[in-house]
């Protein structure tokens, strides 16, 4: 973090960008470093691959945001919540034009294919990192502050994953000094399903699948909508509520053959590692991956592996 703080100090072109497909923690961790570098006139474009979802265009300085960029120079590229370069999708030409790339992310499966790269699994979210440089630099005010809560917020799953520890409690009471409201932001970021997503949401759970321990809880989607409004999380949030079950996942078909599958689990098990089994990555509580394979094929290949590979750990206490 020292040698990034030296380097944003020295500098004054920047191009910031996440990963594709983004959330409240790559826009939020975003647009706070955005504001930041501002304070410090420095010279900043926001240019990420995907346009904004509906629902994070509340967060300040959201429209700043480009889909499309002219050729141009510039000192640092500051890649953010992001675990492979691959992953900004049509931004990554664009980092081979900076002098410095600058990679700070959470994921346990980051390449580290910064020239500076501050990685740390153990934080909760990319927001969380970003609010120790603001911190450093002593800028905050209640756009950044409502910038971070909303990645620290989203990345946590509400503050209810393993994520969260005493320094997330102590980062978030900090930034409630700024007049933000939580329950608007919940209501903004969640209350959006429409009565059709919560009858397509109720056949998707009615259509569960165990494995013989109840341990694994899986479900397969043969037509499946990225909307504004991503019901992954949701998905999971009622299958969390499931007692003893450790492993959930979905497989979401693209395509005749290609599926994606969204991994989580409990706190016995990794599912980075079985993700990046498959080519994939993520958190050790939150991954994912893309085969190209049918749902069927999908769904067999790894629910068997998934099952051998918790049937080894034999759930072994915390």
């Amino acid at each position: 973090m020292k040698k990034i703080i030296e380097k944003i100090q020295d500098s004054k072109s920047f191009l910031i960008t996440a990963h594709m497909n983004l959330e409240g923690d790559a826009l939020g961790s975003e647009l706070a470093a955005y504001m930041l570098l501002k304070k410090l006139k420095k010279n900043v474009t926001i240019y990420n691959n995907d346009p904004t979802p509906q629902i994070y265009k509340f967060l300040p300085y959201s429209r700043v945001i480009k889909n499309s960029l002219d050729n141009g120079r510039f000192d640092v590229a500051l890649v953010l919540d992001c675990s492979d370069s691959s992953r900004t999708g049509k931004v990554k030409d664009s980092l081979a034009r900076a002098k410095c790339i600058v990679n700070i992310d959470h994921h346990t499966s980051n390449t580290c294919f910064g020239d500076l790269n501050w990685i740390n699994a153990n934080a909760g979210s990319t927001s969380q990192m970003l609010y120790k440089i603001c911190d450093k630099f002593k800028i905050m005010d209640k756009k950044i502050a409502l910038c971070l809560y909303t990645g620290i917020f989203t990345d946590t799953g509400n503050f209810t994953y393993a994520n969260v520890d005493k320094e997330t409690h102590r980062i978030v009471s900090n930034l409630m000094k700024y007049n933000l409201h939580p329950h608007r932001i919940y209501e903004t970021i969640h209350s959006r399903c429409t009565p059709l997503e919560l009858s397509f949401i109720g056949k998707i759970i009615s259509s569960l699948k165990f494995d013989s321990d109840k341990r694994i809880c899986w479900a397969t989607i043969s037509k499946w909508k990225d909307d504004d409004y991503d019901l992954t999380e949701v998905v999971f949030s009622v299958m969390r509520l499931l007692k003893d079950a450790e492993v959930f996942l979905l497989f979401k078909r693209v395509d005749k053959n290609r599926t994606r599958i969204n991994f989580r689990s409990r706190l016995r098990v990794d599912v980075n590692r079985i993700a990046k089994f498959f080519g994939g990555g993520g958190h050790k509580r939150a991954s994912g991956t893309t085969l190209n394979d049918s749902l069927a094929v999908a769904e067999k290949k790894v629910i068997s592996f998934v099952k051998r590979y918790t049937n080894g750990l034999k759930y072994k206490s915390k």
